[in-house]
């Protein structure tokens, strides 16, 4: 049950990456936090924090239980190597 005064929090549906099949799960999206499908977060599993992808953004849901912790940081771009090696100590 809602309270009329409190908004409602948006919540993402996302989806694991050992996942094989289309099945999300619901995590509410903290105020003031801005995702859209197709970025990375943070959410809390019963085995810790792990980085999943948002599929769908609903205005409700019955099975959401938990906040998203955070967005996930980018991941750096791997270095090409250059073939000369800097030895400038």
């Amino acid at each position: 049950m809602t309270d009329l005064l409190t908004p409602a929090l948006a919540v993402a549906a996302v989806k694991f990456k050992w996942q094989k099949d289309e099945k999300t799960y619901d995590y509410f999206i903290p105020a003031g936090m801005e995702i859209a499908p197709g970025a990375k977060v943070i959410v809390t599993t019963a085995r810790g924090e792990t980085e999943v992808e948002v599929i769908a953004i609903k205005s409700e849901s019955e099975m959401a239980a938990k906040p998203i912790v955070r967005i996930a940081e980018p991941k750096p771009e791997p270095q090409q190597a250059t073939g000369k090696q800097d030895w400038n100590f």
